[in-house]
């Protein structure tokens, strides 16, 4: 099964989130009944996914900038050496303990060595993980899958790490977190796209933080957030502006859109301690302040 890739215009901040393939049914006036008992079904399964997100909603005005704060030495860590060299982020497992027992038990497994990045979307975000270079499933591919865990004080700022997974159903499109990532970057932080921010969110510390940070806000609270890159941006970079495979060139095979021209791959996955990969300078650079309304 091919994974769906989240559409974001770079400029303008907008997504369509993951697409996905929708059903498309043509009305009869024999049917006519059918079709108004269909859609009584569907304005109640999204009133209720209404109620529910209602009743889930974060309060944001405590939020803590927790991925720019200096960690302790015992912190975990993962760390990426891929084709284009090794990058390292940091674990947040309190925050998002299920996905990061889930996400640690592969890794010590070896299950990330040789996985494939199969998709880039130039500087905005990159996906990893797959056990097949083109993203779909094969018999090796862990298809466990999540419902995500969201945060309010782990945000899509550039570097941030999150769980990437289907749809949870046609009727829900909560985005689950399974075995592939999604590796964040950037928009470009224009300066219509500053004030439309803070026109929507009167967080200041938090919009602040994306307009120095960089990030993809359209993200938040849509996956499970779990990881901070901190060190090796060199090759976090690399990736994220590696050149992408043109459909057009003589080939039928649509599925190729995103893919990385030349292959990238994970070449070895491992789980240590921010005392053994320290790099200080990111954090206190960034700060470690915390967020006030």
């Amino acid at each position: 099964m091919k994974k769906d890739k989240p559409t974001v215009d770079k400029k303008n901040n907008s997504t369509m989130g993951v697409p996905f393939a929708r059903q498309r049914f043509k009305a009869y006036f024999q049917f006519s009944m059918i079709a108004i008992a269909f859609a009584l079904v569907f304005s109640i399964i999204y009133y209720i996914a209404a109620r529910k997100d209602m009743k889930n909603s974060i309060d944001y005005s405590s939020v803590q900038l927790i991925q720019y704060q200096l960690p302790d030495d015992s912190a975990p860590v993962v760390v990426y050496e891929t084709d284009k060299g090794t990058f390292k982020a940091l674990l947040f497992p309190e925050q998002a303990p299920e996905y990061c027992k889930y996400f640690t038990g592969l890794v010590e497994s070896g299950y990330y060595d040789g996985t494939h990045v199969f998709a880039v979307q130039d500087g905005v975000y990159f996906l990893g993980g797959s056990k097949t270079a083109d993203g779909t499933d094969d018999d090796n591919t862990d298809k466990t899958e999540y419902l995500p865990e969201k945060h309010r004080d782990l945000w899509p700022f550039y570097g941030a790490v999150a769980g990437y997974g289907n749809r949870k159903s046609m009727f829900d499109s909560t985005i689950q977190a399974g075995s592939r990532d999604l590796f964040i970057g950037s928009i470009e932080f224009t300066d219509e796209l500053k004030e439309q921010l803070d026109s929507v969110s009167d967080n200041t510390t938090l919009n602040e933080a994306f307009k120095s940070h960089g990030g993809v806000p359209n993200f938040s609270q849509q996956y499970t957030i779990f990881a901070q890159v901190y060190d090796g941006f060199d090759a976090y970079d690399a990736v994220l502006s590696a050149e992408v495979k043109d459909p057009d060139d003589g080939d039928d095979d649509k599925s190729i859109d995103l893919a990385p021209k030349d292959g990238i791959t994970f070449k070895k996955v491992y789980i240590s301690t921010y005392g053994e990969n320290r790099c200080d300078s990111f954090f206190t650079e960034n700060g470690s302040a915390q967020s006030e309304q």
